[in-house]
């Protein structure tokens, strides 16, 4: 952090440990200056790794957003102060100094807001994000804030433009994913800033056609990634009864006050919640393949987006429901709960209010994933993948869908339509097209608010 152009000779580097290695050289830095030679607590983080989404915070080995700066979930005004948690956060982030925000493509303006407005409020001072440095890394040609209009890095404006106003963006031009398929990585970059009425090119459209699979030939036991849930839930159920013969079926446990005696009474059936709550019913088989819908422990890899396979079903001693599912998680860190013989965690069922007023579920935090949406898959890689493009209906869905393996070789493509593989358009996303002349994906972005102040090159956002 001591010399701008050191991000730059990293970028060969894979993304996410290119994080890491920024967390670790920051924080050896910072140990050394004066201020903290003496006296600092040591135990508390002096660089802060953070991302939106469980998933993206576990691979940098972070924490969300929402749990590092215990953030509301509904971040619309008015802001909503930390109260009496004020003086532990404020304790818990006494050294920070630097925020690393991974993903940066999915931070809405709200989101970003707040941040600044929360690191101000515990930082005591009011430069911008609490007088910190800022360093977020992303690509705006990915999916942008889910049910946002517009990308952090589209001018608005009603609101304080923080992104605009008070970063410098580093564009890293190494492909990782795809190096060993330049080929193939070089036709993803084209799709990736291809916007709706352009015409792919014959070599692109005939490397793409090497990849079209029927879906009756195509393999069954990889991932499937589909646009919208409909087709995400008909394929699980497909597969589900294609693999497995031994279904059980969990419903939900709600409870709701009963008037007679006030007590919160357990229903006799599930009430009919919507997609974004945990389900009213789960049908699941050993070895089904699962996904978490909730953030149980980030830090231990029970995050939103963790894939898992069922390796247990725990029946309650005093009744005749499930009391506990054993996971075989595809990417853990062995936390305590784990056992180091068989890899299992377990987990139990989570709670909360439904929408419907005054009933309350408890359910195990998962839903079925031998297919996913392109939303589920942002930021993960996978050796093969089916991909359908069918019903896409957002810039930057196709390139993330395709981009997810690493060679041609590992795709199938289930349909192929090359008006759906577009990107944002330029009228309206031109502030984040920072340099048509790189071919890279990622940029890393910088906001030099503390102490510490690049002195290598670097370009301002362009106005």
């Amino acid at each position: 952090m001591k010399n701008g152009s050191s991000i730059i000779s990293m970028a060969v580097l894979e993304q996410s440990h290119l994080i890491k290695c920024i967390h670790a050289e920051g924080s050896k830095i910072l140990s050394r200056l004066p201020c903290n030679a003496e006296g600092a607590d040591i135990s508390k983080p002096s660089v802060l790794l953070a991302a939106f989404t469980g998933t993206a915070a576990f691979n940098i080995s972070g924490v969300t957003l929402h749990s590092l700066f215990k953030l509301p979930r509904n971040l619309k005004p008015p802001f909503q102060g930390l109260g009496n948690k004020l003086d532990e956060v404020r304790a818990d982030l006494s050294n920070a100094e630097i925020l690393v925000i991974d993903k940066v493509s999915m931070v809405s303006k709200y989101l970003f807001a707040y941040v600044d407005i929360r690191l101000k409020q515990i930082k005591g001072n009011q430069r911008p994000f609490g007088g910190m440095s800022v360093l977020t890394v992303g690509d705006f040609y990915q999916l942008p804030p889910v049910r946002q209009s517009k990308p952090l890095c589209v001018y608005d404006p009603t609101r304080i433009d923080l992104w605009r106003d008070q970063f410098q963006i580093i564009t890293l031009t190494e492909i990782l994913r795809q190096k060993d398929d330049v080929a193939f990585a070089e036709t993803l970059n084209r799709i990736r800033v291809k916007e709706k009425d352009d015409v792919l090119s014959g070599q692109d459209k005939a490397l793409l056609s090497q990849a079209v699979t029927a879906p009756a030939f195509c393999p069954k036991d990889i991932l499937h990634i589909f646009a919208t849930n409909k087709q995400v839930d008909a394929h699980n159920s497909t597969t589900l009864a294609l693999f497995h013969s031994d279904i059980i079926k969990i419903d939900a446990h709600d409870y709701k006050k009963d008037p007679k005696t006030g007590r919160m009474a357990k229903q006799a059936t599930p009430f009919h919640g919507n997609n974004q709550e945990l389900a009213d019913s789960l049908k699941l088989a050993i070895g089904a393949r699962v996904m978490l819908t909730r953030n149980v422990n980030v830090q231990s890899g029970l995050c939103n987006g963790t894939f898992a396979c069922i390796a247990e079903i725990v029946i309650s001693d005093d009744g005749p429901h499930v009391s506990k599912l054993g996971l075989e998680l595809d990417v853990s860190r062995n936390p305590n709960n784990v056992s180091a013989a068989d890899n299992i965690v377990y987990i139990e069922r989570e709670e909360e209010n439904l929408k419907q007023r005054g009933v309350v579920r408890r359910q195990f935090p998962l839903k079925l994933a031998f297919a996913c949406t392109i939303h589920k898959v942002q930021g993960m890689t996978k050796s093969s993948a089916a991909v359908s493009l069918k019903h896409i209906f957002e810039p930057g869905m196709a390139y993330v869908a395709l981009s997810r393996v690493t060679s041609l070789s590992g795709l199938h493509i289930l349909d192929l339509d090359e008006k759906k593989n577009m990107c944002q358009s330029r009228s309206s996303h031109r502030s984040c097209d920072h340099d048509r002349s790189f071919t890279s994906a990622h940029y890393a972005s910088i906001s030099y608010l503390g102490d510490i102040k690049p002195t290598g090159s670097s370009h301002r956002h362009p106005s």
